[in-house]
């Protein structure tokens, strides 16, 4: 659909307030953290984009997982530091199992998880990005694999899950994050 000049005076007429909002706010949150505009708002894009990356769970149900939490959460803890990580890791994987309904015991178990994932990007962030994150995918996979197994989990839904989940992360840190990592610091 092609706007015309008229529509988007409107869009604009109906947003400008929310933009100026927005504005307002990273650059309040620039000052207030004394950091730069352009790591709030590749936080921010990390943490929509994380929290959205498992929506599809609403409309199928496989034992297949995609997701870009862990990408963001590594790549956030080698280019900006531990904190600004784990707001990425636990925003964008709380909010991800709210949108697809999946509030359950397995919620702190990913959040240590994610913790974990961040702290170790953090202490290990001179690392090559792809070896760091596809060590601490490995690591975090792992260690869910097993938490889910203690939960009398399926083992063949969780090892496909679990499996599929590496093999996303291993093509996003092996192609795409030597790529992103130099672009977003």
């Amino acid at each position: 659909m092609l706007l015309s000049k008229k529509g988007i005076r409107e869009i604009v007429k109906k947003h400008y307030l929310k933009a100026i909002l927005i504005v307002a706010a990273l650059l309040a949150l620039s000052l207030l953290f004394n950091t730069s505009i352009k790591s709030l708002i590749v936080i921010a894009v990390f943490i929509v984009i994380g929290t959205f990356s498992t929506f599809y769970f609403n409309y199928v149900r496989v034992p297949i997982h995609f997701e870009t939490v862990k990408l963001g959460t590594i790549l956030c803890a080698v280019a900006y530091g531990f904190y600004p990580a784990l707001i990425v890791g636990l925003v964008s994987t709380f909010f991800g199992k709210v949108l697809i309904g999946r509030i359950d015991e397995r919620l702190p178990i990913s959040m240590i998880g994610i913790t974990l994932v961040a702290v170790f990007a953090a202490l290990f962030s001179s690392a090559n990005i792809a070896t760091l994150g596809v060590v601490l995918v490995l690591c975090y996979n792992i260690y869910i694999f097993l938490m889910a197994l203690l939960l009398h989990g399926n083992m063949a839904w969780v090892l496909s899950y679990e499996g599929s989940n590496f093999l996303f992360n291993l093509l996003w840190f092996t192609r795409i994050a030597p790529f992103l990592l130099p672009a977003i610091q």
